[in-house]
């Protein structure tokens, strides 16, 4: 396969939007755990997994806090806390035996130097990713972790964040990410997308969610902006 596939030649753009998990680093959640144990929670306040409508776990949360705020505010309030010390704790767990992928920190600072702005939102917590990345404050312009928003992304709230922040439309900002979540919400905010090959989402999953680019890492968007 090429280093990617083009659909337009003239990748012109003053920002780009990366992921964190999968992307530009190694974090091997165990979701099923996490899933598991969000579940038991859930049913221990009286709400069946069968009767949830959102597909992901953090949307899922959201959906039982306010199922359970209509009849029991403590009791949505509890559960969101309980939920949500859950998720912090697999994902420090994760952090733990976390890594960059390499070529990571080069590829920032390569895009920084031609004068790109540089923005990284995660569904993640701040805290696992800064353990993973310490210095991430000095690689990037803006990072956005789920703790700054109200709505993650595939909600066009958290992208529509991060691109005020870096003073950029969509429309000349590229959105970066191993998942097919990563180009809906780029897609929605006007963004061009890139999939990368490093996460698991395979080619052909890229392609039919409409993604513009197609990369095996993160570090080739360099060539493809200079080509």
């Amino acid at each position: 396969m090429d280093a990617f596939e083009k659909k337009d030649p003239r990748l012109k753009i003053k920002a780009v939007v990366f992921d964190f998990d999968g992307t530009l680093a190694v974090l091997n959640i165990d979701f099923s755990l996490m899933r598991e144990r969000i579940f038991g929670l859930m049913k221990g306040y009286g709400i069946s997994p069968e009767t949830i409508q959102e597909k992901y776990l953090l949307e899922i949360t959201d959906e039982v806090y306010q199922a359970l705020r209509v009849k029991n505010p403590s009791a949505a309030g509890k559960f969101y806390q309980e939920s949500h010390a859950i998720l912090h704790e697999v994902e420090m767990g994760a952090a733990e035996e976390g890594r960059l992928i390499p070529g990571t920190g080069a590829t920032l600072k390569k895009l920084r130097g031609k004068g790109v702005k540089i923005g990284i939102i995660t569904r993640n917590c701040e805290d696992a990713v800064r353990k993973v990345f310490p210095s991430i404050n000095d690689f990037c312009d803006v990072f956005v972790s789920r703790n700054s928003v109200k709505k993650v992304k595939p909600h066009p709230d958290h992208l529509i964040y991060a691109l005020k922040r870096l003073k950029t439309s969509g429309e000349d900002a590229v959105m970066v990410g191993d998942h097919i979540i990563d180009v809906q919400a780029g897609r929605r905010v006007g963004m061009k997308t890139i999939g990368v090959l490093t996460g698991g989402t395979k080619k052909e999953e890229f392609e039919r969610a409409g993604a513009d680019y197609i990369l095996r890492d993160a570090s080739e968007i360099c060539k493809l902006l200079e080509g």
